[in-house]
C-alpha cells in the first residue's frame, strides 16, 4: 500500500515511472530494498541521489521499521543516514523524520517537458554512444572530480539500464560542456549537464540539452525529465526556456549516525 501523493500537481503514475528511471540511469553499485524503499550506497560518490533512502512505493505504517534498518546500515558503513524525501513519503513522513532528529537539507527540483519536433542537435555538440572512457575522462578533469569520485562514476556508467548518449561539446580544442542522457521506454533521463567554470553564461549548456532532447526525440521519446537544485535559478531559467516545468520537488534529511 502506498501513502498519498501530498503534491497537487503531481501525477503519482508519473512520479513513480521518474524514479524507477532515475535509478537505472543513475544506478546505485549496492540497493538493498525495504518496504518499498531503496537504500542505495555508492562508496566514494558525493552524489546523494546514490547515497540515500528513497521512497518508491513505500508501504503504510513502516517507515519507523524502515527507517531502523536503514540507519542500521549507514552505521555499519560508517556514514550519515540519508533520507530523499519525495511527495511519496506524505507529510506524516516528514513529520517523522524531524522528531527522530534529521536536519532538512538540499531541494531539488524534477521538471519535466514534452520532446516536441522542434529541437535539433547542435552541429558543435558531439554525440556519442558507450564506451564512456575518453567521456568520462574529460568530464572528470573538467568538473574537477577526484579519483574516487571518477572511479564509482565509471562503475556506474557501466551499468546504465536503458540506451545511452554522451554529449560533449569542445572550444580549441578542450572539452568544455558535458551532458548525458538515457532513453527507457519514451521517457528521456538528462543527466550531468555541466559547463567549464570559465564558460558558463554562454549558452553552451543550452546546446547540450537541446541536442539531448533531439536525440531523444529521435529514439522515439516522447518526454524528457531532469533535476535540478532548487536554487538554481539562471540553470532553472534555462530549462524553463526549453519547456521543462517542475513536476514534483525532492529533499534530502540527513542525520549523522557515525557517532
Amino acid at each position: 500500500m502506498q501513502t498519498n501523493v501530498v503534491w497537487p500537481d503531481c501525477d503519482p503514475a508519473l512520479l513513480l515511472a521518474i524514479e524507477r528511471h532515475s535509478a537505472l540511469g543513475w544506478p546505485a553499485p549496492e540497493v538493498v530494498v525495504l518496504n518499498g524503499w531503496e537504500c542505495r550506497f555508492a562508496p566514494g560518490s558525493q552524489s546523494r541521489r546514490v547515497n540515500s533512502l528513497t521512497p518508491l512505493t513505500p508501504q503504510a505504517g513502516l517507515l519507523p521499521q524502515t527507517l531502523a534498518v536503514a540507519r542500521r546500515l549507514c552505521r555499519e558503513r560508517g556514514v550519515a543516514c540519508t533520507v530523499r524525501t519525495t511527495p511519496a513519503i506524505g507529510t506524516d513522513g516528514i513529520a517523522y523524520l524531524e522528531a527522530e532528529g534529521f536536519v532538512r537539507k538540499d531541494t531539488t527540483s524534477v521538471e519535466v517537458a514534452p520532446l516536441g519536433g522542434g529541437f535539433v542537435a547542435d552541429p558543435a555538440v558531439e554525440l556519442t554512444p558507450p564506451p564512456h572512457g575518453d567521456w568520462l575522462q574529460a568530464f572528470a578533469q573538467t568538473s574537477q572530480l577526484d579519483t574516487a569520485e571518477a572511479d564509482v562514476i565509471d562503475r556506474m556508467l557501466s551499468a546504465v539500464g536503458g540506451r545511452m548518449v554522451l554529449a560533449r561539446l569542445q572550444l580549441d580544442g578542450a572539452p568544455v560542456a558535458f551532458g548525458r542522457a538515457v532513453m527507457i521506454d519514451g521517457l528521456l533521463g538528462i543527466f550531468q549537464i555541466a559547463t567549464a567554470p570559465s564558460m558558463r553564461r554562454k549558452g553552451l549548456g543550452r546546446k547540450i540539452v537541446t541536442s539531448l532532447m533531439a536525440w531523444g526525440r529521435q529514439q522515439g521519446g516522447m518526454r524528457a525529465y531532469l533535476q535540478v537544485v532548487a536554487t538554481n535559478h539562471p540553470a532553472r531559467r534555462l530549462y524553463q526556456g526549453l519547456g521543462f516545468k517542475p513536476l514534483y520537488p525532492y529533499t534530502y534529511y540527513v542525520r549523522d549516525e557515525t557517532v
